[in-house]
């Protein structure tokens, strides 16, 4: 017998001494243990769990006056998620000054900027006029849905112009729908920019002694970059039931990251490779100290704020030693591959056969 501290029980039965009991009926259905002792029949009965109640704090302390038991529980969601779940003060209090960074987008468009997207063709190049893809009919009613979002959201409008691309419905990581225009042929006469888009390693490299990182992901990246006016009629695709354009930068188009990449370099121009790196919309702060932490995300966020750009705090960690950023596990130690990334390639069996081969 051994002697322990517990609670809300009388006495523990050990396996060692149910196995001096011989045979021993459970029923785990009925919640009881039956068995012979000394030639007599015991029969021990569970105790079901209640479904529980919600009671007041004032309930609650009468309660534990009378002797009942209480402990304290916190719940964290399963779900998968980046930012982090702790929040320094200090750091909070420089989010709650710029919260209008991680609200949602104003409907309507974003300010007009030297940066709005241009499309120019290659002279003499036909409007290119293609008529709607079949869909399932499931996904009809997931366009007509999105379409009438943006709309409402004042991102597109109804069209009239000589050109019309089809879409295309692609699956997201949360298993909702998004609406890509199929610009293909557009691209096909569009002059390409030449803006060079940052190589992921040569970004990396520059966070060699740092210790704190914010990570931030602006929301719907593209669709805070306007089209020039002239260009509108350009983006117009068709669907199974009307004819719209874009006000605002879609997926699809092929210089669309090169317009997004430039609008940040220049934004950012003061900081990049001191202490905030841009890939698109993944923008990484870093810093060696946590005072020069905490000083460089507030810059970041008065620069977000000046230029009405705008973030989505679900996807953003706050000043933590290790985050994830472009397919790596960023931390204090250096740079690593982020393991799910590769996790397929890791659990690839080893062939054995020709056949495997």
């Amino acid at each position: 017998m051994y002697a322990i501290a517990m609670g809300g029980a009388d006495i523990v039965l050990g396996v060692q001494w149910l196995t001096t009991l011989g045979t021993i009926e459970m029923n785990f259905q009925e919640l009881f243990m039956q068995f012979q002792s000394e030639g007599r029949n015991f029969k021990l009965k569970g105790l079901r769990a209640k479904s529980p109640q919600m009671v007041s704090s004032h309930q609650m302390q009468k309660l534990l006056r009378k002797g009942a038991e209480g402990f304290v529980a916190q719940l964290f969601s399963l779900e998968a998620h980046h930012s982090n779940t702790f929040i320094p003060a200090v750091m909070q209090a420089i989010i709650d000054e710029h919260s209008g960074v991680f609200g949602e987008m104003p409907k309507g468009l974003p300010p007009k900027r030297d940066h709005d997207h241009a499309i120019q063709l290659v002279p003499g190049s036909q409007p290119p006029n293609i008529r709607p893809y079949r869909y399932p009919y499931m996904q009809k009613s997931e366009i007509e849905k999105i379409v009438q979002e943006m709309l409402e959201a004042r991102l597109i409008r109804h069209s009239q112009s000589a050109y019309s691309s089809p879409v295309v419905m692609v699956r997201k990581k949360d298993d909702n729908w998004r609406m890509c225009p199929d610009y293909r042929e557009l691209n096909k006469y569009t002059v390409k920019d030449k803006f060079p888009i940052p190589v992921i390693d040569d970004l990396l490299d520059e966070l060699h002694g740092a210790v704190y990182f914010t990570k931030l992901d602006l929301r719907s990246g593209y669709h805070q970059i306007r089209i020039k006016d002239e260009d509108i009629h350009k983006t117009a695709f068709r669907t199974h039931e009307g004819h719209y354009e874009f006000l605002v930068m879609p997926f699809g188009l092929t210089n669309a990251p090169s317009t997004f990449q430039s609008l940040m370099n220049s934004i950012f121009k003061p900081f990049l490779q001191k202490f905030v790196l841009v890939f698109f919309d993944d923008i990484l702060i870093y810093s060696k100290t946590w005072e020069e932490h905490l000083h460089h995300v507030n810059k970041v966020l008065e620069t977000l704020e000046q230029h009405q750009l705008y973030a989505k705090p679900s996807k953003c960690s706050f000043g933590v030693k290790e985050v994830e950023y472009l397919g790596h596990i960023v931390s204090y130690e250096g740079v690593k591959v982020d393991p799910n990334k590769i996790k397929a390639m890791l659990e690839w069996k080893v062939p054995k056969t020709l056949k495997n081969l």
